[in-house]
């Protein structure tokens, strides 16, 4: 017994001296995410939400973005306070909607707000962000229904529907990840798996160093996924696997390969270049496999339906609750981009289509962005100029393409002309 008393005073001490050392040296990437950590709370209904009056500065810990994040008093990030008489649209979504990658003032809700003030809409409209991130479905359902009571005068929810939610590309899949619904659904079916999320959730708000052991653990479970994905990769292009292995032909070229690489030439790469003018539409990037057109709605998979269930609950609210639901259609994998701007289809779409058929199907229409995508190309700019590599999220010209899509189609909406 005594000993077990001292093992415990001793793992209590380390934990002690490891929480003040990561206190002390403010590493880069810890502080990163002990910021994002702050900049949301815990929720009994939809689990995450964002405090109330925050304001916190944030830089990417690789310096792909930097940004001011402020909230008002209901927790709604980059938002004016609310005015009581002034007509409102409420952006609704995951972290693309709540701006991550950028300031508050970059949002493309934001930006919609400045251009309903400068008189781009029929009227002066307050644009309030009620997005975060990690939202599903079900979440963004839950969400819209804690917040709309809180206002007065709603008119409108633009809700942007997340390939994310239901769905996720096969190379995501693959290192485990899972859709936002399938979480939401464990979670809120699952009254151990939310205890325990709510247990790890505080805990890792209040400490260094228990949110430096779960990011370790989550990045070892990625890493390990990567790891096996490659050296599979590496056998197949040896010609140790498949139906044809062993391929002595393709081994020979794999070892002759191993031993040789492309030749660099020095001199050029010491020398600073201007940056080509890029040629629109852009050329089909190799690995990406285009279809000729889109497969009919009808033959994909329906819904999940635990979506539908949160999509059937949106449309009730807002019929109840007399202001339209405007779910939109803002393409954000890159693939899709690339396909399209060259008159293909990419399959990574289908999560569009099969979203917007339950949502037309049952009357409400459905925002759709597409048209505008070859507008993600210019002299100047490329498509993955728009995102933040390695991330995803929208950079300041990405918000600005979205909000200029989104204002030039939203009268048409108000006006209940589409």
């Amino acid at each position: 017994m005594r000993k077990a008393g001292i093992l415990l005073g001793a793992a209590i001490l380390a934990l002690a001296l490891m929480e003040g050392l990561l206190r002390w040296m403010e590493a880069p990437a810890l502080d990163y995410y002990r910021k994002v950590k702050l900049l949301h709370i815990y929720n009994p209904d939809y689990f995450v939400a964002l405090p109330a009056n925050e304001d916190l500065y944030i830089r990417h810990h690789d310096g792909l973005w930097e940004g001011r994040f402020t909230t008002n008093s209901l927790g709604m990030r980059g938002s004016p306070e609310p005015d009581p008489s002034a007509p409102k649209i409420l952006c609704l979504g995951d972290s693309l909607v709540m701006g991550f990658g950028v300031s508050d003032d970059q949002t493309f809700c934001s930006r919609l707000g400045r251009e309903s003030q400068d008189g781009a809409f029929d009227q002066k409209y307050q644009f309030m962000n009620i997005g975060v991130d990690a939202f599903g479905s079900m979440g963004s359902a839950l969400r819209m229904e804690d917040m709309v009571p809180r206002l007065k005068n709603v008119s409108a929810v633009l809700f942007v529907i997340s390939p994310n939610d239901f769905t996720m590309p096969p190379e995501l899949a693959e290192r485990g990840m899972e859709p936002d619904d399938v979480i939401d659904a464990r979670r809120m079916n699952d009254e151990a798996y939310k205890l325990s999320f709510h247990i790890q959730f505080e805990l890792t708000r209040y400490s260094y160093a228990l949110q430096a052991a779960k990011l370790a653990y989550e990045n070892l479970l990625i890493k390990r996924s990567i790891t096996e994905e490659s050296v599979r990769s590496e056998i197949n292009e040896a010609g140790l696997s498949g139906k044809d292995a062993p391929n002595l032909a393709k081994t020979s070229q794999y070892l002759v390969g191993s031993f040789t690489g492309p030749v660099r030439d020095r001199c050029q790469l010491s020398k600073s270049k201007e940056k080509p003018l890029i040629q629109c539409p852009q050329p089909i990037p190799q690995g990406v496999q285009c279809m000729d057109g889109p497969p009919p709605a009808d033959s994909l998979e329906p819904l999940p339906e635990f979506t539908q269930k949160a999509y059937t609950r949106m449309i009730a609210y807002a019929k109840a609750n007399g202001f339209r639901l405007i779910p939109v259609i803002l393409p954000m994998q890159v693939e899709e981009i690339f396909c399209h701007n060259q008159g293909k289809y990419h399959p990574l779409g289908n999560y569009a289509l099969r979203a917007s058929k339950y949502f037309e199907d049952r009357g409400v229409s459905v925002m759709q962005l597409q048209d505008d995508l070859d507008q993600m190309c210019t002299p100047r700019h490329g498509i993955r100029d728009f995102f933040i590599p390695k991330d995803g999220h929208l950079t300041d010209i990405g918000n600005q393409w979205a909000t200029q899509s989104i204002a030039k189609r939203l009268p048409a909406f108000m006006k209940g002309n589409r």
